[in-house]
């Protein structure tokens, strides 16, 4: 069998947007190396039906399973034309990391779960390589929240000695990860990304999300509105916490501010993800050095300058370290299915155990 660290292995990611598939190469040598990344669209029907589930939080068994076997069918094409388009062989592929897609996110309670959409058995038989997944309910076995996943692979990016760095992830929920500088970190869920602006602009204009901020910079923040999404009971929790579109989907939005012009509620919706990631940022017991930008958010250049503004200090994008900002997300999940393939326990809280259920191809 061929060293580990000749193998290839592919990371996936699907994440809360529910816009599609990214796919990425990586090989671990000396350091951690992208070799190629791609995104694929999901489906118009297979988003509208994610999207259905994930708005009401309805799922019967047999939606779930049929659902279960779609995304996995989007999955594995996905994989297997990315393996083509850049004449991989499978059989130098060590194995697949697949995130799923998150119906429901549940991490606390009496009995905490997260429902992921894909089934890897199907990824594993159709691509012919086997799977690495379910990483979110491992890690809530182990104390964790589910969410964020990313922090231990953004320590190994990222880290720098004697500087203090944040990650910051925006995508349709935001994230973010604090290093220390002496190898210490963790993560935690700061609220909304871009979720509620994007299904604003699906439901409302006919539009995947505001390019740039378009709409936002030119209309007025209705302070009543963000005053009372701020009141919800998820931002007076301390972190880490995480959360998803179980709370932030399009009811969460105010009815008074749906009467307002898109300008305005876009405005709003904005200064709302603006808000609670300067207040995550804010809380943090040590100012960090620096604030590393990734996620589709980042692109959006209205929201990251409001961001900045709040925290007073600017923003840089992982592309200045040679990191594709959409690529970031894929790549950990790359990087944990390795770390099972090879047994390297993660670090959950104080607790350390693998994530992830090996799924072998027949």
């Amino acid at each position: 069998m061929q060293n580990s660290s000749d193998k290839i292995f592919i990371g996936t990611m699907s994440g809360t947007s529910h816009d599609g598939i990214d796919i990425c190469a990586m090989k671990f040598s000396n350091q951690i190396s992208l070799l190629k990344f791609n995104s694929y669209n999901y489906a118009a029907s297979l988003k509208r039906d994610i999207s259905e589930v994930i708005q009401h939080q309805e799922l019967s068994v047999e939606k779930y399973f049929e659902l279960n076997s779609k995304i996995g069918f989007a999955f594995s094409r996905s994989i297997r034309n990315f393996l083509a388009q850049h004449k991989i062989n499978k059989k130098n592929v060590a194995a697949i990391g697949l995130s799923g897609q998150t119906l429901f996110h549940k991490p606390k309670g009496k009995y905490p779960f997260s429902i992921q959409a894909g089934d890897p058995k199907i990824i594993a038989n159709e691509c012919q390589i086997n799977v690495v997944s379910d990483f979110r309910n491992d890690h809530i076995k182990l104390g964790g929240e589910g969410a964020p996943l990313v922090p231990e692979f953004h320590q190994k990016i990222f880290s720098k000695k004697n500087t203090s760095v944040v990650v910051l992830n925006i995508g349709g929920i935001s994230n973010f990860t604090y290093l220390d500088g002496k190898d210490n970190f963790y993560g935690s869920d700061c609220g909304p990304g871009n979720a509620l602006m994007d299904i604003y602009c699906q439901k409302f204009l006919n539009r995947p999300y505001d390019k740039n901020g378009a709409h936002a910079k030119n209309g007025e923040v209705h302070t009543p509105s963000l005053d009372k999404m701020l009141d919800h009971s998820f931002f007076r929790r301390r972190h880490p916490k995480s959360t998803g579109k179980e709370i932030f989907n399009i009811k969460f939005i105010p009815k008074i501010l749906l009467k307002k012009s898109s300008n305005d509620i876009l405005a709003t919706l904005t200064e709302l993800t603006s808000v609670c990631i300067a207040k995550s940022l804010l809380s943090l017991k040590k100012k960090p050095d620096q604030v590393i930008v990734c996620g589709g958010g980042q692109k959006n250049n209205f929201l990251v300058s409001s961001i900045e503004k709040h925290i007073r200090m600017p923003l840089t994008s992982s592309n200045k370290y040679n990191f594709d900002p959409q690529a970031i997300e894929a790549m950990a999940f790359g990087w944990m299915a390795r770390q099972r393939v090879l047994r390297n326990p993660l670090l959950v809280k104080k607790n350390r155990g693998l994530l992830g259920t090996l799924t072998k191809f027949k």
